[in-house]
Order: C-alpha cells, then sequence, then structure tokens
C-alpha cells in the first residue's frame, strides 16, 4: 500500500482512530491526498478531530484551509461571472462539478479541489454561449467530441454540448437536459442535473478517468447520499446500455464506503455483475499501491472496453470505437493540416486518415 494511503482511509471513511496523531504519519498522509485531490476534504476530517495537533502539523493544516479558501474565492468569482454573461444573454446552462458540486455535496466550495469550469448547454444555446464567453475576453480551443475549452489567463471554461461522445457512451443529453432542475450559485441562477443523472454523470466521468484518483470516488460516495436508498431504483431505461458505468461505480463506493446505502436495481445478467466485481477490484488495488498516471484518448478507450463483458458487448465498443476513430476531429488533426498549409476544419477531417496512419507508423517504428 502507498505510504499514507491508510490514513487517508480512515479518515475518508470517518472511522475513530484510537492513536494519538503522529506527525510524520498524517503529513505524509496529506501530501498522498495531495496527489488523489482530497486534500482539503482530508484536512478538515483531520481538523475535526479531539487530538491534540502537534504545532507544525497545525500550521500546515492552516495553510491548506488558507490555500484552499483562495483558490475556492477564486473558482467561486470566476464561475459567478460566467453565469451573469449567460444570464444576460438567455443561455440556460447546467453547472457539471466544479465548486458548485462542492457546495451541494461537500458542503462549501473550499473542500474541494476545482482545476477548470465545465458547464453543458443546449447545442441550440451553443452559439450564444460561445458569444457570451467571448465577450467575456476567453479565446477558444480546438473543439472536441462533446465540448471546446476556452481559455482566459489561468481559468478554463470547459463548454460542453455532450458529456461524452454519444458512441463511446450514450448519455441521452437532451432528456437529462429536460429532468434539470433550477438552482442558483451565490445568487447567479443556473441548472443542475436531476439526482440519478448526476450520479451517472459521475460515474462516466470517473470511468473516463479510470478511477485514478480517490477524488473521483468521493465524488460518487457522496452523490450517493443523496439517491434515495430504496431498492426498486433505477436508471432511466433510455440509458440501459450505460448500466455497466452505475454498476462500476457502484461497487468502487463500496471499497471506500463499505457501509453504502444505495442499491441499484438493474436486469442483468450474474456474470457481468461478477466481471465488474473483478474489475472493481484490480482498480481498487492499483489505486492503493501506484500512483495515477496520465490517460491519452486511447488508453482511455482501451479502458472502455475491458469494462465490457467478452462477446457482444465487448464487440460492439470495438465497433463504436472504429466509428469515433473514423468521424472524430481533435487537435492534433488540425495540427497535421496546418503543417500542410490548410487550416479548415473539413481540410483537417480529410486528412484525418493520413494522420492517423503516420502516427501509426511511428508508433512502429519507436517499438
Amino acid at each position: 500500500m502507498r505510504p499514507g494511503m491508510s490514513c487517508l482511509l480512515e479518515l475518508l471513511r470517518g472511522q475513530d482512530i484510537a492513536c494519538p496523531i503522529d506527525q510524520a504519519k498524517w503529513e505524509t498522509a496529506l501530501a498522498l491526498a495531495e496527489e488523489e485531490h482530497v486534500q482539503p476534504w482530508v484536512a478538515a476530517r483531520l481538523r475535526s478531530r479531539q487530538d491534540a495537533t502537534p504545532p507544525t502539523l497545525s500550521n500546515c493544516l492552516d495553510e491548506i484551509e488558507r490555500d484552499s479558501a483562495l483558490a475556492a474565492f477564486y473558482w467561486s468569482s470566476e464561475l459567478k461571472g460566467v453565469l451573469r454573461a449567460f444570464r444576460e444573454s438567455n443561455v440556460r446552462a447546467v453547472l457539471l462539478k466544479g465548486p458548485f458540486l462542492a457546495e451541494r455535496l461537500y458542503g462549501s466550495a473550499a473542500l474541494r479541489v476545482s482545476r477548470d469550469l465545465d458547464l453543458l448547454v443546449n447545442k441550440a444555446d451553443l452559439p450564444r454561449a460561445e458569444a457570451a464567453l467571448s465577450a467575456a475576453g476567453f479565446a477558444p480551443g480546438m473543439p472536441d467530441d462533446y465540448h471546446r475549452p476556452w481559455r482566459r489567463q489561468s481559468t478554463t471554461v470547459e463548454l460542453h454540448r455532450d458529456v461524452e461522445n454519444p458512441l463511446a457512451f450514450n448519455f441521452h443529453v437532451e432528456g437529462a437536459l429536460q429532468r434539470a432542475q433550477s438552482a442558483a450559485f451565490q445568487g447567479e441562477p443556473c441548472w443542475q442535473f436531476a439526482p440519478e443523472d448526476e450520479l451517472l454523470f459521475l460515474c462516466l466521468h470517473a470511468v473516463r478517468h479510470r478511477f485514478e484518483r480517490l477524488s473521483l470516488i468521493l465524488d460518487l460516495q457522496l452523490a450517493c447520499q443523496r439517491i434515495p436508498a430504496t431498492a426498486d431504483w433505477q436508471p432511466r431505461p433510455e440509458v440501459a446500455r450505460l448500466d455497466n458505468l452505475l454498476e462500476l461505480g457502484l461497487a468502487m463506493v463500496r471499497r471506500l464506503d463499505p457501509d453504502s446505502a444505495v442499491v441499484l436495481d438493474v436486469p442483468g445478467t450474474g456474470r457481468r455483475s461478477q466481471h465488474l466485481e473483478e474489475l472493481a477490484d484490480r482498480l481498487w488495488q492499483r489505486l492503493l499501491t501506484q500512483p495515477s498516471e496520465p490517460l491519452d484518448w486511447r488508453t482511455a478507450h482501451q479502458f472502455f472496453l475491458e469494462i465490457e463483458a467478452v462477446g457482444w458487448p465487448r464487440l460492439r465498443r470495438r465497433y463504436g470505437h472504429l466509428q469515433i476513430l473514423a468521424s472524430r476531429v481533435i487537435e492534433p488533426d488540425y495540427v497535421f493540416a496546418a503543417r500542410l498549409g490548410m487550416h479548415r476544419a473539413w481540410q483537417a477531417r480529410m486528412l484525418r486518415p493520413l494522420r492517423l496512419l503516420s502516427d501509426l507508423l511511428h508508433r512502429q517504428a519507436s517499438s
């Protein structure tokens, strides 16, 4: 087990720790918590203990709390500015993650790490949303399968038209937008997913990152607490093919929180459930023993394949992967086309097969 991991799990699980605080042990745990993007939450849990905290460790907690408060103020201010611009442009935005999720699930924007702002808008509102961001001083990056980054100095806004390429995982975002609930973030109106849609989105988000960090599972654990603990709760019929994401996500929550009360009634086979439980065991063991690794698109999609049981589900996933490879246009495609003096989207799309072939030959030459 990685140094400090046992201490992290004790705090995240809310377990009573009989031994007094050992400064060196908890400093190691706090350093690991920073790697796992859970440091503010862990520091707050450690602060709430009744033990006498050594002065050096107390100073460390003070610094974490101060830095977290400053970061939360910054990201909250930036988010309010974007929401204000959208309100003035009559753009309805669903907030994904960020300080809004932190306030609702963690109790404070300072208790969850934010790296950017993710907002989902209806495709019909996309031109007005982009115009509002441009007027607010944000510059667009290259669009991806389902979102586009907009940057202003050190702030990045990920403007989503979907939460994932539908050929990979079809979230049926139109229905989720219709079910979205009105809300407010620090006085600015916004929208949020219904609890079951939010849980599915967080499962999808964790899968996209292969459950590489404890923060992904902690988000899910806290989101589960908002779901009624009833045996007949079922996901929406139109997302039946995403049941394995929910099953795997809840399996990971049970490894962090064995007392989790959420019961998912998913029609399926014992073979699929066994496959996902075994996969969850491997993921959990890797998280406990190995640091997270950066994932590229190809590695992430290889994990998407690993989620599926052997047979027709995995063949269908392979087919969808090939469809995405053939249809998507991403930043490397634009860069490749620009080298040949071509800068339009249709030109980048036309040259994509040549770029993929070039990459394949380069990988083979390097291996």
